[in-house]
């Protein structure tokens, strides 16, 4: 049997301060495309769930890449692109939630309906890193981000500090706009603010090299320490619901679910207080406020 290569995590790209927008656009592209064609194989054998999970957030961050740079790049074209990523995505689904179900309730005993559907998304998940589409649709994105496919007016040639402030300054206002009189108890409205707040983390990834570390580490561990209970949050809100889909028996349902709610509990308050600590930083892509002269 061949050897599987340990699973690999996102590698960022080498760029330099004073790269201009349109390269860093490309250089992303092909970091994220480099994360999917490490990890399909080990995917496709089902040897390690992180091979699935690590495969998931290369498209992701293609995706975001696109999301990241659409005022520079043709609408119609990165939609069409988009669309076809995130279908790719959805077939992942299944297999990486029972995967972490089974991560979750691994110090119970689960009847064999559980593990015959996670078996079975892990074969479905298998099969979509087997499939020629995810052969060759990161291959045909990374061509098409390396045609340079602008739009008219765009100027790739800006700055990617410009460029990439105008937009995280994005990014970060439909966060805030989002958590505008959130229920915090509410696992929709938490899910939406979640997937933000990813898309902000991969934005400040893509433009990470236009400032130094000393600058962005601050923003970059709140905003981290907030994607993760948000999503072991929403972890918790998919395990209920897989608990309600394999047929338990009441008591041991009531078990599990009381187990969930009191996760969710200890969690909630460290949500509140990574929120705080997010509100608290300034974004480090905004010069900062010059204080009014005295008198």
């Amino acid at each position: 049997m061949k050897r599987v290569a340990p699973a690999q995590k996102w590698t960022r790209p080498a760029l330099g301060a004073k790269s201009r927008a349109g390269d860093v656009f490309i250089a992303n592209a092909g970091a994220a495309v480099a994360q999917i064609r490490a990890n399909r194989a080990g995917a496709a054998a089902a040897s390690d769930p992180e091979h699935l999970h690590q495969l998931r957030v290369g498209l992701r961050r293609l995706r975001s890449t696109l999301r990241a740079f659409r005022a520079l790049l043709r609408r119609g074209e990165a939609g069409r692109l988009d669309r076809r990523l995130r279908k790719v995505l959805s077939g992942f689904g299944d297999a990486r939630d029972w995967d972490v179900f089974a991560q979750a309730f691994r110090r119970t005993k689960l009847p064999r309906r559980a593990r015959a559907r996670a078996e079975a998304a892990r074969r479905r998940g298998s099969a979509m890193a087997r499939s020629a589409t995810l052969r060759f649709l990161p291959e045909e994105a990374l061509a098409w981000a390396k045609s340079r496919p602008w739009r008219k007016r765009a100027n790739p040639g800006e700055a990617s500090a410009l460029f990439g402030a105008r937009a995280l300054d994005r990014a970060h206002a439909r966060i805030a706009e989002t958590a505008e009189g959130l229920d915090w108890g509410d696992a929709r409205q938490r899910h939406r603010l979640r997937i933000l707040v990813k898309r902000l983390r991969y934005g400040c990834d893509c433009f990470a090299a236009a400032w130094s570390e000393d600058a962005s580490a601050p923003f970059r561990k709140a905003l981290r320490r907030l994607q993760e209970i948000l999503g072991r949050l929403n972890d918790i809100d998919v395990q209920r619901g897989l608990l309600q889909e394999i047929g338990l028996p009441a008591a041991q349902r009531a078990r599990l679910l009381r187990m969930l709610a009191q996760r969710k509990g200890r969690l909630l308050p460290e949500l509140h207080a990574a929120w705080k600590a997010f509100e608290a930083v300034s974004p480090y892509w905004r010069p900062p406020a010059v204080a009014p002269a005295a008198g």
